[in-house]
C-alpha cells in the first residue's frame, strides 16, 4: 500500500503548528470568538466576507489556533461558544459554517470549519469544472453515474446507462462523445442530487446547490482523442480526474491523458476503480504504477494515497498547489472509497478566477450545435 508522502505531514493531525496566518487567501485563524458586541460582529462579518471573496465563495476557519499558527485548542465550553458565534457571523452575511475536522491541541480541541456562501440574494453557487480522463473501459462514466445519481452500479452497466448520451454508447458501454453531469452540494456539504425526485435534473441541482461540480465525461478510446481534447480545451477546467481501472492498470491512453493535463497546467487527482474485481495485491500494484508515473520527469507530481476522510480534507485544500496528486481507491459496486472521494470533491477550492476576467473581450467556446424544427440552428458553448 502507498504511504502518504513526508511533506503531507503538515496536516494538522501530525504537527503542533501551522504556518503563520496569511492576510490574503481564504483561510482565517481564530483562537476563540467571545464577547460578540455589535461592533465586533460587524468587524468579523467584514472579515469573513473578505475571506469568502478570496475563496470564490468558500473559506476555512481554524478555531483554537493563534495568528502564529500554534495549535493551542479550546476546552469544550469555549469551543461551543466560539462555534455558535462564528455561525452568527456567517448568518449576518448569508453564509453557513460547518465543522469538517477536529484534532487535539495543547489545551483542548482545534476545529476546522468550512464557511460557504448560501445561494441567496443573487449569489450563484461555487462552480467547478472537472473533466474525466483515462483509458477506455476504466470506469469514467460509471463514476459519474454513481456520484450524481446516488445509486451504486450493478456491475452490468446500470450507472453508465444513466449518464450516456447516445444509445450506441449504452449498447457498447463506451463513451464516444462529450456529456455533462452536475453534482451539487448544499451549505453543509450534503449531496443535493440525492434529495431530488430526479437526481440528474441539472436545473434543480443547480438551483438548490451552494456548490456545483460539473463533470465533463469524455471518451477514453484513442480514436476519439480529438473529441476528448475538445472537451478539455473548451471548458477551462479547475481540476481533472484521471481514472485507472484496477483490473487493467496504466494502459492505452492513460499516459496521453495525463500528458494533456500536465501540458495545460491542470491539477489532477487519480481514482483507481473496480477494486472489488481484483485481489488487493493487484490494486496495490496498480496504485504503485500510478505513483511511479506521477514521479516521472515532465510530470513531477507528489502522489499521495488517500486512506482516511481526514486525508481527503487536507488534500482537497492542498490541490491549488499543482504538484500534489492524490490517489483514491474506489468500488462503484460496493461503495468502498466513495465517501472519501465525495468529501474531497465537496471541499475542492475554486481555481478559476472568473471575476478577474470580466473586463476581457467577449469569447465563446462553441462545444455543440444542433437543429430544432421550426427554430433552426442552435449553437451552445461556454462564455
Amino acid at each position: 500500500m502507498i504511504a502518504p508522502q513526508a511533506h503531507i505531514e503538515s496536516r494538522m493531525s501530525q504537527q503542533r503548528n501551522l504556518r503563520r496566518e496569511d492576510q490574503e487567501g481564504n483561510t482565517e485563524y481564530k483562537l476563540k470568538i467571545t464577547g460578540l458586541s455589535k461592533e465586533r460582529l460587524e468587524e468579523l462579518a467584514s472579515q469573513m466576507k473578505y475571506r469568502l471573496n478570496e475563496g470564490g465563495g468558500e473559506a476555512f476557519y481554524e478555531l483554537g489556533v493563534s495568528d502564529e499558527g500554534e495549535l493551542i485548542g479550546l476546552p469544550e465550553p469555549e469551543l461551543a461558544k466560539t462555534l455558535d458565534n462564528l455561525a452568527e457571523v456567517g448568518k449576518r452575511i448569508g453564509a453557513s459554517c460547518t465543522p469538517i475536522r477536529e484534532v487535539n491541541g495543547k489545551a483542548g480541541k482545534v476545529v476546522e470549519v468550512l464557511a460557504r456562501r448560501n445561494p441567496v440574494d443573487g449569489n450563484l453557487p461555487v462552480y467547478l469544472t472537472v473533466p474525466m480522463l483515462g483509458n477506455v473501459d476504466a470506469g469514467k462514466s460509471t463514476i459519474v453515474g454513481v456520484l450524481t445519481s446516488g445509486e451504486l452500479d450493478n456491475g452490468n452497466g446500470r450507472a453508465m446507462s444513466k449518464v450516456a448520451r447516445h444509445l450506441h454508447e449504452i449498447r457498447m458501454r463506451r463513451t464516444s462523445s462529450i456529456s455533462y453531469r452536475l453534482l451539487g452540494f448544499d451549505h453543509g456539504g450534503s449531496v443535493v442530487n440525492y434529495g431530488l425526485i430526479s437526481p440528474l435534473d441539472e436545473a434543480e441541482v443547480f438551483l438548490n446547490s451552494s456548490k456545483v461540480i460539473s463533470f465533463v465525461d469524455l471518451a477514453g478510446h484513442e480514436r476519439y482523442l480529438r473529441t476528448t481534447l475538445k472537451g478539455v480545451l473548451g471548458h477551462d477546467p479547475d481540476y481533472a480526474m484521471i481514472v485507472v481501472g484496477a483490473n487493467m492498470g496504466i494502459i492505452g491512453t492513460t499516459k496521453e491523458h495525463v500528458g494533456i493535463a500536465v501540458a495545460l497546467h491542470i491539477p489532477f487527482f487519480v481514482v483507481a476503480t473496480k477494486i472489488d474485481m481484483v485481489p488487493e495485491k493487484m490494486v496495490d500494484e496498480v496504485c504503485e504504477a500510478a505513483q511511479r508515473l506521477m514521479k516521472m520527469p515532465g510530470i513531477n507530481k507528489v502522489p499521495v494515497a488517500v486512506q482516511t476522510r481526514d486525508d481527503a480534507v487536507v488534500l482537497a485544500k492542498s490541490m491549488t498547489v499543482e504538484r500534489i496528486a492524490p490517489i483514491f481507491r474506489i468500488s462503484n459496486t460496493t461503495g468502498e472509497g466513495l465517501e472519501a472521494l465525495t468529501t474531497f470533491l465537496n471541499l475542492l477550492p475554486q481555481r478559476q478566477r472568473w471575476k478577474e476576467r470580466i473586463e476581457r473581450p467577449f469569447l465563446l467556446y462553441i462545444d455543440d450545435k444542433f437543429r430544432i424544427t421550426g427554430v433552426g440552428t442552435v449553437v451552445s458553448g461556454m462564455i
